[in-house]
């Protein structure tokens, strides 16, 4: 085979560099013989040195050319040259002996030979990749098991996508950004600018109030055995405390104005941002200022962020048990919702994600119960079945809403051939029958009389119960939060096609698993289901409920629930409590009510707090929302942000010193 041949089987096999260095070397060693028979210096002379290489890469490239051009030829030995022409001789054999052999290959032969080196250098790189991610768990000290790296793979959140400006820009354009005023990073400080590149949840805005200190601080406390992650805990400084104090003193005594003073002397403060946002939200109907309270929440949380947390690895994991860290759970909750509320779909779902694996088993916000609608919203349709089938960490498939929700997203990657969709919607019917009068009737569709009635799709209800079973939260949720996505024709037509082909395997009258005609499978996970019809729900479902703004199933919560009251800092705290400030203000801790608090009547006008002297035309509500949004807005700072003004005249003459 020429030598032309096998510069073009490796140009198309990607070694167009070794090809053209080994043209390179052959002309320079022809020129120096020129300049040798011409009468040059007879000087021995080492080919690789003409390319300018060190002794270490000629030596590798050598070898790389030899392996390929010359099909691994063994290295001979030769004498010691009695004359410099001797040896240029010798050098000159041995040359044209290894164009022989390579010329005496043929076609078949080097293809053979090249796919024997594809072969081997995936396999290589591979190898070397592996051994690079082994190394890297085991400095952080991580080692997950086979399990364990499917479930955090559902969690890794694609930081390119929390951006919800750009989404906008991506939808309707930057004029839509532009104009509302959000405007990118245009006029913003350098060191703003470059902070902002560093952060994955929030964006400060130029306008924002500085950031000096927030008081957040992170550290790690152990590892999660059952997930694998890193377990952190959230810690508040002395000087953040001092103020906190302060703050919960404005929540007992109902201070709707001090908490708005205090928020504006600690822009920072994270109680206080989420305690505000919640009012303007309930009050006023401010939602644009209050997701701007929530993201600057965010905002002083991730200044605060441990260097070896990541809130989009998947692995960082907080204790939900302790007050300081469930803040950020109720942020990345509330934040969700407001880019929701602006259709931020995508961004939504990467939040969804980030809120999940901050504590994936005890899960005491219900983020999956979002999670689903999130990805059929954003059109994830792939990950919705990844999610549904993959998750072992708790038991999603009791939940009616990823039963629904998984054989729409089939429904929507097959279009044309809707089999496997069929049969998870049959499946999803029989195990979560309630769904169906609910359901049907949200997204349009008519549902027979007969199915109406029949006893095997009816609600369980115990006389004299005012709230609602387990179950019956669980389906209420869905169709209030999914029912607009099976409200198009032909969504509409593939569930009453699911509906006939279920009504052929259930049995007239029967209502219990043992009624239907389908799988063990089915027929076992309907057992389970029917255990949830339980006047007992878990905390996560009740506060998940509480922070929903679905006001019509707050009164199927469990009584004990209903009365309870919680702050909107810290809707319903959970039993096992870690609170460090109810021992400072002696558990005289939310005993009375006032905006914000998911027990207050906000009808009750004297929950606001002294209201005189405002204008006759004015409501007391509205009076409540000028003079938060004249502390907020008005004049310069006069302190530092997130410190007390103490802090604030120390870090000045510090920074002056």
């Amino acid at each position: 085979m020429s030598s032309r041949a096998v510069r073009r089987a490796l140009k198309e096999r990607g070694y167009d560099d070794m090809a053209e260095t080994t043209a390179l070397i052959e002309k320079q060693v022809r020129e120096m013989e020129s300049e040798k028979d011409d009468g040059g210096s007879a000087e021995p002379v080492n080919m690789f040195d003409l390319l300018g290489g060190d002794a270490a890469e000629a030596s590798e490239s050598e070898d790389s050319v030899e392996a390929i051009v010359e099909h691994e030829e063994p290295k001979q030995e030769t004498k010691p040259a009695k004359s410099k022409k001797t040896k240029r001789s010798k050098n000159k054999k041995g040359k044209g002996k290894g164009k022989e052999k390579a010329e005496d290959m043929s076609m078949a032969e080097f293809e053979a030979h090249l796919k024997k080196l594809d072969a081997e250098l995936p396999q290589a790189e591979e190898a070397k990749k592996a051994q690079g991610e082994a190394g890297r768990g085991a400095a952080l000290g991580v080692e997950l098991t086979a399990e364990q790296q499917q479930n955090r793979a559902l969690l890794v959140v694609d930081a390119k996508q929390l951006d919800a400006e750009a989404e906008i820009k991506r939808l309707f354009g930057s004029a839509a950004v532009q104009g509302a005023g959000q405007g990118g990073r245009r006029g913003m400080p350098r060191g703003l600018a470059m902070r902002r590149q560093r952060l994955a949840l929030s964006h400060p805005k130029a306008t924002w109030p500085p950031m000096v200190a927030a008081g957040i601080e992170m550290q790690q406390v152990g590892v999660d055995e059952e997930t694998g992650g890193h377990v952190f805990a959230v810690e508040h400084t002395e000087r953040f405390r001092t103020v906190q104090i302060d703050f919960l003193s404005a929540v007992m005594t109902n201070d709707a104005d001090a908490i708005a003073g205090l928020a504006y002397h600690h822009p920072y403060h994270v109680d206080a941002l989420l305690q505000l946002s919640e009012i303007l939200k309930q009050t006023g109907g401010d939602f644009i200022e209050a997701g701007t309270l929530v993201e600057r929440a965010l905002y002083a949380f991730e200044t605060g962020f441990a260097s070896r947390f990541s809130i989009t690895n998947g692995l960082g994991r907080l204790d939900f048990r302790r007050i300081e860290s469930r803040g950020l759970f109720l942020a990345l909750f509330r934040h969700m919702q407001f880019l929701a509320r602006r259709g931020c779909w995508r961004t939504a779902f990467e939040v969804n994600k980030a809120l999940l694996a901050l504590d994936p088993v005890r899960d005491p916000y219900g983020a999956l119960l979002t999670l689903d609608f999130h990805a059929l919203k954003s059109r994830q349709y792939e990950y919705v079945r990844r999610m549904a089938t993959e998750w072992t960490w708790s038991r999603i498939d009791l939940l009616p809403g990823w039963a629904y929700s998984r054989a729409l997203a089939e429904f929507m990657l097959e279009r044309n051939g809707a089999e496997r969709s069929a049969d998870l919607l049959v499946e999803a019917i029989l195990v979560f029958p309630s769904v169906v009068p609910v359901l049907w009737a949200r997204a349009g569709l008519e549902v027979d009389a007969a199915v109406a009635e029949h006893p095997y799709f009816q609600q369980a209800h115990i006389a004299g119960e005012s709230g609602m079973t387990h179950m019956q939260l669980l389906e209420q949720l869905f169709v209030e939060r999914s029912s607009a996505l099976f409200r198009t024709p032909e969504v509409g037509r593939w569930l009453q096609e699911g509906l006939l082909l279920a009504l052929e395997l259930i049995e007239l009258g029967g209502r219990t698993a043992g009624d239907i005609k389908c799988s063990e499978s089915v027929v076992q996970r309907r057992r389970e289901a029917e255990r949830l019809n339980s006047y007992v729900v878990p905390e996560r479902i009740s506060r998940h409920v509480l922070v929903s703004d679905m006001d019509a199933l707050k009164a199927g919560l469990p009584e004990s629930v209903r009365l309870a009251t919680s702050y909107a800092f810290d809707p319903l705290p959970p039993s096992d409590d870690i609170n460090v400030y109810n021992e400072v203000m002696g558990g005289r801790m939310m005993f009375e009510t006032m905006p914000g608090a998911f027990g207050a009547d906000l009808g009750d006008l004297d929950a606001l707090g002294d209201l005189d002297g405002l204008d006759g035309d004015a409501t007391a509500v509205q009076g409540l929302l000028l003079r938060i949004q004249n502390l907020l807005g008005g004049g310069e700072l006069e302190t530092d942000p997130g410190t007390s003004s103490d802090e604030s005249d120390l870090g000045a003459d510090e920074r002056a010193a």
